[in-house]
């Protein structure tokens, strides 16, 4: 009777840890991203101070690519992925008025990103995820501007300032800064190692902060929103119990 007490014990114990078994993996995504930066007309104007012009925001494509840790609990169907990564995020802004000058100012920014997200698995292989990040700002004065003043103005005799030199105070005036961010995830992963997936990110902070200027431009709110569409390859640790 002992014995068969002591059996039944093993076995349930040995069940027990098989349920904590998790599968753990790293490995490498790149892909490309269309973000967009909110509130930049009002920043650049003040609304309803000039009648007489558009302002259009473009988003802008860029890339993106970083490395992940997979914590998996097939289980519990759930795993925890912890990233570092990489993107390029940015928007275009143009302006047209009724006198025919046209320019673009250009944000261009550059982000390590560090953060993680919650994934389920509803059934094999498909992933459901959400979780939080932080964008730090590599290049916070990257703007760059261009116009048809010189077409237009140059032959008037009126002064008018040349976009190197408009760029220059936009570059004083606005500065990139690091931003908050969830993201929301779908995905699949292969027998084969291969992931493909899909990412909407939504800004949860403000990403440019509007400096002392004389120029009437004003602290908004400007966030971050993108989407995003990536590939990944993991590979397996061999060792799992030194995790």
């Amino acid at each position: 009777m002992k014995k068969n007490i002591l059996l039944l014990l093993l076995v349930s114990t040995k069940s027990l840890f098989a349920q904590g078994d998790r599968e753990i993996t790293y490995g490498l995504f790149v892909g490309g991203i269309h973000s967009t930066l909110s509130n930049l007309p009002d920043m650049i104007v003040v609304k309803g101070l000039y009648d007489g012009n558009t302002f259009e925001e473009k988003g802008k494509f860029g890339g993106t690519g970083g490395f992940f840790i997979n914590w998996k609990y097939p289980y519990a169907k759930v795993a925890i992925q912890t990233e570092l990564s990489y993107s390029g995020q940015g928007t275009d802004l143009n302006y047209e008025d009724i006198k025919g000058l046209k320019y673009k100012m250009t944000f261009g920014y550059s982000y390590i990103n560090v953060g993680a997200q919650f994934k389920y698995y509803p059934f094999e292989g498909f992933y459901i995820g959400a979780g939080p990040y932080i964008g730090f700002n590599l290049a916070s004065d990257n703007i760059k501007y261009t116009s048809n003043a010189q077409e237009v103005f140059g032959n008037s005799g009126a002064y008018f300032e040349p976009d190197a030199n408009v760029e220059k105070v936009l570059k004083a005036s606005f500065t990139g800064k690091n931003y908050f961010y969830g993201t929301l995830a779908l995905g699949y992963e292969f027998n084969s190692n291969f992931s493909v997936g899909a990412r909407y990110s939504l800004g949860l902070t403000d990403a440019v902060r509007t400096e002392e200027n004389g120029h009437r431009y004003s602290e908004n709110k400007n966030k971050i929103n993108s989407i995003s569409l990536i590939i990944g390859y993991s590979f397996d640790f061999d060792d799992l119990g030194n995790f």
